[in-house]
């Protein structure tokens, strides 16, 4: 084993992809118990590793640090060179990368840092370095104050409870992993506690969007998940093992080169980690789309009417004429939610999915929308009590607003259908 992450559970990690694109082929998943992690740090194994929670600390006793890692008190990347290993914290460096990925800055700020974890010592430590006035760790037991005089210092601890605190925060940062999967739908604050929030982070990249984040955008706030900081950190370990010699320092600004390859290299697996969800009118053709889309991707397709079934032992139409559509809609709540908590699928949704705004919510969180518009006049009613029972062109009036809004692309369904996959491949293969 050359090059590697280290961890105990790792099941959901996008690293080996990540790597991957960094023209690491010979790295791989380390999952160690807790009571073997000591012998493997011990037997050094390895020319490179990463290193992921529970194990960052840990792993500070088996290298020499760097300043970075000596001030925070644990290491992400280590590296072996003439018998010795030398450990780095490029976790700080990737969120650095994260904040100003969305333009912030950090200067004369109050930073509210939820969670007060290993990762909250990183954010917390990169926006004292970056300037930031007061810097507020907010967990739901109450810490000591530290009395030293390190930066540690000018961390003030507080709760949740204690809002008068930190509710005028500029900046708000997540370190929990609350809204990560698969509990997609929490929230770790409510953002109407804020007065004046400028930008709000969330290291958490699974999934890519939280519901934080999502908020955050909705009221304008400039936001952004972890995906970004994932890839840069695993972009500062690759130079330190090839290396390259580049800058270590939080405070220095990366090249546009590195900038661009970072940055290409997220895209590529937002993208495959992404799911295509198709949304549009009952009879548009979204399952027949959506499963010939699946077969020239390569992806597993799901469609949440059959999956309603499935899961329920009755078809949305019997449950819609049985029990009513208050019944359905909230037993479809459940299914659309399961399915857009996966990634890289693609997933057709029944035409009254996107009414809720839950569902709407979990959609977004990990799916590139598309639009399927067909012409109202040509949609088929058959096998659908809604549009029997309220008119094809109200229920289009009704939703149209609806689809445009949550929408990423809008695709016009021609009555051949090998024409509108055509265009869809068009815009996401262009």
């Amino acid at each position: 084993m050359s090059y590697g992450l280290l961890g105990e559970k790792l099941g959901h990690s996008f690293s080996k992809i990540l790597h991957a694109q960094m023209n690491n082929d010979d790295y791989e998943l380390i999952s160690v118990p807790r009571d073997e992690v000591d012998a493997f740090l011990s037997r050094a194994d390895f020319d490179g590793i990463n290193v992921t929670i529970p194990y960052k600390e840990t792993a500070i006793g088996y290298c020499e640090t760097d300043e970075i890692s000596a001030d925070i008190g644990c290491v992400n990347t280590l590296y072996k060179k003439n018998g010795h290993i030398y450990g780095y914290n490029t976790d700080c460096l990737g969120f650095a990368y994260l904040a100003s990925s969305v333009g912030v800055d950090w200067k004369n700020k109050k930073v509210v840092i939820l969670g007060s974890g290993g990762t909250s010592k990183t954010a917390s430590y990169v926006a004292y370095k970056s300037g930031a006035s007061k810097i507020i760790i907010v967990s739901r037991k109450a810490t000591e104050n530290a009395s030293d005089s390190g930066w540690r210092s000018k961390c003030i601890h507080s709760t949740y409870d204690k809002e008068d605190e930190w509710s005028d925060a500029d900046i708000i940062v997540n370190t929990t992993p609350v809204g990560m999967y698969p509990n997609n739908e929490g929230m770790p604050v409510d953002l109407d506690l804020f007065s004046k929030p400028e930008a709000v982070l969330d290291v958490i990249y699974n999934p890519l969007e939280t519901r934080l984040v999502l908020e955050a955008k909705k009221r304008g706030i400039p936001a952004s998940c972890g995906l970004a900081m994932l890839v840069a950190q695993g972009w500062y370990s690759e130079q330190i093992w090839m290396e390259k010699n580049i800058s270590l320092k939080i405070e220095d600004t990366i090249s546009d080169e590195a900038k661009s390859e970072i940055d290409k290299i997220t895209a590529i697996i937002k993208k495959q980690k992404q799911n295509i969800v198709l949304i549009g009118m009952p009879g548009s053709g979204k399952s027949t789309i959506g499963k010939a889309l699946a077969k020239e991707l390569n992806r597993e397709f799901v469609d949440t009417d059959e999956a309603f079934h499935n899961k329920f032992a009755i078809t949305p139409e019997q449950c819609i004429n049985e029990k009513g559509v208050d019944d359905f809609r909230e037993k479809e709540s459940i299914v659309v939610k399961e399915a857009a908590a996966s990634g890289g699928i693609i997933l057709a949704t029944g035409g009254g999915a996107v009414l809720r705004e839950d569902n709407r919510m979990a959609l977004s969180q990990n799916g590139f929308i598309v639009f399927l518009n067909r012409d109202p006049k040509k949609l088929a009613t058959d096998g659908r009590p809604l549009s029997q029972q309220n008119g094809v062109m109200k229920l289009y009036e009704q939703r149209l607003p609806i689809y445009k809004s949550l929408m990423d692309v809008e695709v016009e369904v021609s009555d051949d259908h090998k024409e509108t996959l055509k265009k869809v491949l068009n815009i996401l293969c262009p």
